[in-house]
């Protein structure tokens, strides 16, 4: 049995995800700066379509007194999720606001509604957010928060067929020597981890059944909101563990 703290394992997992998504934080003076949310010039309207298609349509609409401009990206949206959990809205200035609309994977992607030097307005895809924005979004805002519907479980079973191998999968929660910390074991085809990790406080760490019999969450639930940490699934007959957000 293979056991871990998951300070280092976690550490190294979030760079790689961050590194691989969402390069957030890259630049070193904004981090000083503090988000104001600005009194907006104009509106944003964001619609969804084929929702339940593989990749869906979003479509961005801003109407600002320079003008109106609308722009449909492609993008693989988190399904199951109200509207309001599925994106939020910031403005930042007057004639500029971002929007991050949740990925399949539990990640933001974020776009950029503005007005340029030329008094044109634009509405681009914002590969890397100022950090003081996406942290705001993403903390004040609730972004990557979902409301804590459906089953939310201590343990999980399902008995699985992945590639050549019949077997359990199975995630559990198990009380740590410590209130404030807890193990999470996860199991499939001989292989078997646990993972020790504090609790924030408030929060209460449960399983999310995603509706696939090889794919579930751990998440943390305050106040109503859950909030996917890890990312627990059988691939071709192999457990994959994969870090969404880190844990402090």
């Amino acid at each position: 049995m293979q056991h871990f703290r998951i300070g280092l394992a976690i550490a190294i997992a979030v760079l790689s995800a961050c590194n691989s998504g969402n390069n957030k934080g890259a630049a070193t003076g904004d981090s000083a700066s503090v988000v104001k949310p600005a009194t907006p010039d104009g509106t944003v309207s964001v619609t969804f379509s084929d929702k339940e298609k593989d990749t869906s349509l979003i479509t961005i609409k801003v109407q600002l007194k320079e003008g109106t401009k609308e722009k449909t990206f492609e993008q693989a949206i988190l399904k199951g999720v109200p509207e309001s959990d599925l994106y939020k809205v910031l403005w930042n200035e007057p004639n500029s606001c971002y929007i991050g609309v949740m990925k399949a994977n539990h990640q933001p992607r974020y776009y950029h509604a503005f007005v340029d030097s030329k008094k044109d307005v634009k509405i681009l895809w914002a590969a890397t957010p100022p950090e003081p924005i996406w942290a705001y979004m993403e903390g004040t805002l609730g972004l990557g928060k979902v409301s804590a519907g459906g089953e939310l479980l201590q343990q999980y079973k399902k008995s699985i067929q992945s590639g050549n191998i019949l077997a359990d999968f199975i995630a559990e929660i198990k009380p740590d020597a410590s209130p404030d910390s807890l193990e999470l074991y996860v199991e499939f085809g001989g292989l078997r981890k646990s993972m020790y990790m504090p609790v924030p406080s408030g929060s209460k760490g449960v399983i999310q059944p995603t509706g696939q019999d090889d794919h579930v969450y751990f998440s943390f639930v305050k106040d109503g909101k859950a909030e996917p940490v890890i990312d627990l699934h059988v691939e071709n007959g192999r457990l994959q563990i994969k870090t969404l957000k880190e844990i402090k």
